[in-house]
């Protein structure tokens, strides 16, 4: 049974579903996570070792990228995408291998898939020897110029990178069964051709895994079939389906395909297993790792969204560990978190998310910058503490008085502790000392009568917390918070707030 991937001229053809795909992938061993970009886009690399001729592995290398994080632009009446990659291996301090090539997708209209279910991709192979190695990949969006001065100097691109990631290739053991990585499947072509899903993503728009396995036995092992055991499993361990059945070898060589519904299970991580057990000491086994995702939301929006969302709400160890979750492992968690929150379990909504959402979006609209409203010092008090009630605005101040009455405001009833960092630093002072040392930490470094706008919120009855934690840093007076523009381009930094929520976050 011979398979092989589609080349990309035929997968277009093929296939109005997937747009293409453009995957660069090694993993560092089977059964572990594919490697994710990071920059201004998402992409995903992957890479399985097949058994080849004589006593060695190929690497069969997939890079994707979906079809919604690609600029397309119209040419001559087609759409195009461009987009290159580029590999370098390194083993210590000597490469070993550096490749670079550009693939262009050229289509009559323009992608209609606005989520995950829709890539371009490439595959590519090579063969290396045994050993310990570093890969670093970047992949481009030739259609996607940086709008900066130093991107348009230096013709520098939209990109997606992969930085010194450790990669193990093994040796063929010298005897046994000898197993090739799991390749999963997104869909077949014609004949025996097959588009792979190196993103390891399944649910909502793929509901049924296909998986394809490799294997090759020593010579002289006089057996014609294998009994195989596939399992699915949870991160936890706990064994959630299995399928016992043969297959046939040939000539001391097979392959097989297996596909497995998904539908009944809820989203999350798992690990697909395939084990052989011939006797006589033929046994192996081989594994990999995939997610299911079931909200449409999770496929459509990037991942860097996602990790945004959960900065907000998470704490650091948390998001910590939810940062190196599969989609699906996010998906589950946030699940998990957010009906912990519902103060209505019994209905079919969740206020909680829902007021986190409307919060999420005021923020955005709102407070952004340069950056999303929502990461704005001023959108993530406003999405855990709610509205303030009282909001003290001077977008133009007469002089650093106005800053000083600030002060004093927050000054009623708390010590005010603030961060002289962002104060605007520009020249000696030269306004006689002031009594009070809290007002000295505030005015360092401030220009004669000059002073950046500024904005006081005032949370006077507890304001309205998202998350029970925050409850417990609002107290019966309140929390003051000071927001500075420093430079006056309007990106409002948290200059102080009041000591109490200081101690208590």
């Amino acid at each position: 049974m011979a398979l092989r991937p589609s080349i990309h001229g035929r997968v277009v053809a093929l296939l109005t579903l997937l747009a293409g795909l453009l995957l660069l992938a090694l993993t560092e061993a089977a059964g572990g996570a594919p490697l994710r970009g990071a920059g201004d886009f998402e992409c995903y690399l992957d890479i399985a070792s097949i058994p080849a001729a004589g006593q060695s592995f190929i690497q069969l290398i997939q890079i994707a990228v979906p079809t919604k994080e690609l600029r397309y632009v119209e040419k001559d009446g087609a759409y195009v995408s461009d987009v290159r990659y580029t590999l370098t291996l390194s083993s210590g301090k000597t490469t070993v291998l550096s490749k670079s090539f550009q693939m262009r997708d050229t289509r009559s209209a323009m992608p209609r898939g606005a989520d995950l279910s829709t890539f371009v991709y490439v595959v590519d192979s090579l063969s290396l020897d045994p050993g310990s190695y570093r890969l670093t990949a970047k992949v481009e969006d030739l259609q996607h110029r940086k709008k900066t001065l130093l991107g348009l100097v230096h013709r520098s691109y939209a990109a997606s990178t992969v930085e010194d990631a450790a990669v193990e290739i093994r040796e063929y053991p010298a005897s046994g069964i000898v197993f090739g990585d799991p390749i999963l499947v997104w869909s077949f072509g014609a004949g025996d051709e097959y588009i792979p899903n190196p993103m390891r993503i399944y649910g909502l728009r793929k509901d049924t895994l296909t998986v394809i396995v490799r294997a090759a036995l020593p010579a002289g092992a006089g057996v014609d079939s294998l009994p195989m055991r596939l399992s699915l499993s949870k991160d936890t361990g706990e064994i959630m389906g299995e399928e016992l059945f043969l297959v046939s070898v040939r000539g001391g060589r097979s392959a097989f395909s297996k596909s497995v519904d998904l539908a009944p299970y809820p989203a999350g991580g798992y690990r697909l297993t395939v084990e052989a057990d011939a006797g006589a000491g033929l046994r192996a086994s081989t594994s990999t790792d995939f997610n299911v995702a079931w909200e449409l939301l999770n496929w459509q929006r990037p991942v860097r969204d996602v990790l945004i969302e959960a900065r907000i709400l998470l704490r650091d160890e948390e998001y910590e560990a939810f940062e190196a979750m599969g989609i699906g492992e996010q998906e589950r968690f946030m699940q998990d978190f957010w009906k912990k929150l519902d103060p209505t379990p019994q209905s079919t909504g969740n206020e909680a998310y829902e007021k986190f959402v409307s919060r999420v979006r005021y923020a955005d609209a709102h407070f952004s910058v340069y950056r999303r409203g929502a990461l704005t010092d001023r959108g993530f008090v406003y999405i855990k503490l709610g509205p303030p009630d009282e909001i003290i605005r001077r977008p133009v101040p007469r002089d650093r008085d106005d800053l000083y009455e600030g002060i004093d405001k927050i000054m009623t009833d708390y010590k005010i502790i603030v961060d002289s960092d962002w104060i605007p630093a520009r020249v000696k002072d030269v306004r006689p000392p002031i009594a009070s040392p809290e007002k000295q930490r505030a005015i360092r470094g401030l220009v004669g009568d000059d002073t950046g706008s500024f904005e006081i919120w005032n949370y006077n009855f507890r304001g309205d917390p998202l998350l029970p934690g925050d409850k417990r840093m609002t107290y019966d007076q309140g929390l003051r918070f000071l927001f500075l523009d420093r430079d006056g381009y309007g990106d409002y930094r948290m200059a102080g707030t009041s000591e109490e929520m200081m101690e208590g976050d």
